[in-house]
């Protein structure tokens, strides 16, 4: 298993908004991308060679089973950047460690989590990006 760099750390909140102000406005961290679908929203902001993922849970229920009664914020997983997913879900298996189901695929990567409860009580993230196109 190649593990090429942390991607982001992903961080669930209760507000998307109030925890926006405080890591764009407090520390300065500037947004470089967003995500609104019906189920989440999330604003990942760049520190470094890694990423800041802060995202909200829309439906109330499923946030509260995520992120806990009266909390405002939780690191909720890590994601790591892979060389190869297939040769990543090869070496997990052979570890014990069960994904929360097939990877999923997007036009920027194809990823897949664990379940926390068979990797040490934290849930990773591990995605591998397409080949970049040649320069022409």
């Amino acid at each position: 298993m190649k593990l090429k760099r942390i991607d982001h750390v992903g961080v669930i909140v209760a507000n998307l908004e109030r925890a926006r102000v405080l890591v764009q406005d407090g520390f300065g961290l500037q947004p470089v991308r967003h995500i609104d679908h019906d189920d989440l929203k999330a604003t990942f902001f760049q520190c470094g060679a890694a990423d800041v993922e802060l995202f909200e849970v829309t439906d109330p229920e499923i946030r509260r089973q995520r992120l806990g009664e009266g909390q405002e914020a939780r690191v909720e997983h890590i994601a790591f950047e892979v060389e190869s997913l297939k040769d990543l879900l090869v070496a997990l298996k052979s570890l014990g460690i069960k994904t929360t189901g097939e990877p999923q695929v997007t036009a920027a990567y194809s990823t897949v989590w664990t379940q926390s409860e068979t990797s040490g009580g934290i849930m990773f993230q591990f995605l591998e990006r397409p080949p970049a196109d040649p320069p022409s």
